[in-house]
């Protein structure tokens, strides 16, 4: 291989381990103010005030230090430098996108040193309004005596609106049925609520999971009820996941048990 391309190469990968740095420490401001500052720059040459301009922590100051180095060693312009940049930026962003994602999600109170941050209401009501072709819900108690939860039922209605499939499996409990659908505002085909079966040689079996699956990519597993107290007053605990087969897996054992008729449908 020639000797410029070992160059080129080097510089490419000095790049990328500095995009890399910037997008795992959530240092995104940084990738845009060195686009601005090397869109003023004629030559690499000029670039000698970056650090005093830029201010970044050691470690990008030290990364970007060597992409400058390794620009300046190719001899490329400070246009074709932007360009490097620009698309490991976006082959990075795609690929953070594409990584498996797992939060933590917390009803109850949140001091200021908490780790977790993602309240089990509004990750719920960000999961309803994202939904583009289904909502998937499980609950043993569902409650909409109080306004907050209730607007979560309207977001689950426009999703209906926008011809979402809203498929709701409950505890066999006719309160379940009678709570959704008392409060439910459109039309009844619009939503379908199931009941498990149990199992016929024990009366103490319920069906006792929590968890949202939104177009089976999304998944909240949480031990919350979906009422007042467990997503606002409670202390609860839940995951979120995203971007793995576990929502689909989750998604498809449900499905198992309605195709084999363990479930039944309520309305």
């Amino acid at each position: 291989m020639e000797e410029s391309s070992l160059k080129f190469n080097n510089l490419q990968n000095k790049i990328v381990r500095f995009i890399s740095s910037c997008l795992f420490e959530e240092e995104e401001d940084t990738y845009q103010q060195l686009m601005n500052f090397l869109n003023k720059l004629d030559s690499l040459l000029d670039y000698s005030n970056w650090q005093s301009k830029l201010k970044l922590p050691f470690d990008l100051e030290f990364f970007l230090y060597e992409v400058f180095k390794s620009a300046l060693d190719c001899k490329i312009s400070p246009k074709e430098l932007q360009q490097l940049i620009e698309v490991a930026y976006k082959m990075g962003k795609h690929q953070l996108e594409l990584k498996p994602r797992i939060s933590p999600v917390w009803t109850g109170p949140i001091t200021n040193e908490a780790p977790i941050k993602l309240n089990t209401y509004d990750t719920v009501k960000y999961l309803l309004e994202s939904a583009k072709e289904e909502i998937f819900i499980v609950g043993y108690s569902f409650s909409f005596n109080n306004e907050k939860i209730k607007k979560l039922l309207r977001c689950i209605e426009n999703a209906a609106e926008r011809n979402c499939r809203i498929n709701v499996i409950v505890n066999d409990v006719e309160n379940n049925f009678k709570e959704i659908m008392n409060h439910w505002k459109k039309e009844r085909y619009q939503i379908n609520v199931y009941h498990w079966k149990g199992y016929n040689s024990s009366e103490f079996t319920s069906l006792h999971a929590k968890l949202v699956i939104i177009d089976q990519q999304k998944l909240l597993l949480t031990s919350a009820n979906f009422s007042y107290h467990g997503f606002q007053k409670n202390i609860e605990t839940g995951v979120i996941i995203e971007n793995h087969e576990i929502p689909k897996v989750i998604w498809k054992q449900f499905h198992s048990l309605m195709k084999e008729q363990q479930m039944d449908r309520a309305y």
